[in-house]
């Protein structure tokens, strides 16, 4: 393995914590002369981010995980789920530096800290977050609806934990009169993997679409909002010309021009992906997303919703 790959393959592991530079050529048995120059080269394309932390002293990051905003850098975190088409399609038109997450706490979590700019996730999780730690924006509702309830034979309920899945499965049985046990899951392949053993699991798109026995939420409860879109406030105060054409470039996409890039990004199969929107209803405005979020009932919401 060259130098280069090895340098990018510690960074990978270390993730958000980042390495001193001094470490990289310690740990690989590099020179420090060499793992400057392939540093610097790394810098100008913007694969890695040095920042000084002492005199003489630095640490280095992947840039997709370097805890700050970057000028002239998006980087937008989603889950693996067909709702996110015009999403990837808009930030792939400027450049966006992509990262997937099991789950929406996880991705929520970074957008808070800082390690990446914009989330697409569960408006509910947003929601807490934003209350919480007020350094987001929630601008867009992604979608409506896109998610539903797989029964087996088994018992309870799998579910990812405080999200929209949790909120409207709740709702589901109550309305069906069902009472089962909810187990949570950190991602939906470990639920998809249990299935045979539990009562159902509640997933979305295009994972309901691949998966027998189903029944769409929205048939039973009307349309919900899913998912929602949210900014990093210090990422807008460095970047509001580029969070501005993503945002006008999200406005203009339709659905049908996002299922290529998102089946690249996730693993999906473009057939599954444009056969997945149709449960998905993608015109959703701010009167929607306040009907959702009035329901939550947190305090404070207004302060973390702003349609730009």
């Amino acid at each position: 393995m060259r130098a280069e790959e090895r340098i990018l393959s510690l960074l990978e592991a270390s993730k958000n914590r980042g390495e001193l530079q001094s470490e990289i050529a310690r740990k690989l048995n590099l020179s420090k002369s060499t793992v400057s120059e392939i540093l610097s080269v790394l810098e100008e394309k913007k694969a890695v981010i040095r920042a000084e932390i002492s005199p003489k002293s630095y640490r280095v990051w992947l840039t997709k995980y370097y805890p700050q905003p970057i000028p002239g850098v998006m980087r937008i975190g989603v889950l693996k789920a067909s709702e996110y088409v015009k999403v990837v399609s808009a930030g792939k038109k400027v450049g966006a530096i992509f990262r997937i997450y099991r789950n929406g706490i996880e991705a929520t979590k970074d957008l808070v800290q800082g390690v990446i700019d914009v989330v697409a996730s569960p408006l509910i999780t947003q929601v807490f977050f934003g209350v919480l730690m007020k350094n987001i924006k929630i601008f867009r509702a992604v979608a409506m609806n896109g998610s539903g309830v797989a029964f087996s034979v088994g018992k309870g309920f799998g579910c990812s934990e405080f999200s929209t899945m949790e909120r409207i499965l709740r709702k589901f049985m109550k309305a069906k009169g069902i009472h089962e046990r909810i187990k949570f899951f950190d991602s939906p392949e470990d639920m998809i993997a249990e299935l045979p053993n539990l009562y159902g699991i509640a997933i979305w798109e295009p994972y309901l679409s691949i998966l027998d026995s189903v029944e769409h939420f929205d048939s039973v409860l009307g349309d919900f909002v899913c998912c929602s879109l949210a900014v990093n406030e210090e990422f807008l105060e460095v970047n509001r010309i580029l969070f501005d054409e993503f945002l006008e470039k999200y406005d203009n996409s339709s659905p049908k021009e996002g299922v290529e890039p998102l089946a690249e990004l996730t693993g999906f199969s473009k057939d599954l992906v444009a056969r997945s929107l149709s449960s998905y209803e993608f015109e959703v405005g701010f009167e929607e997303l306040k009907k959702d979020i009035e329901e939550l009932r947190f305090g404070g919401i207004e302060e973390i919703l702003s349609f730009y």
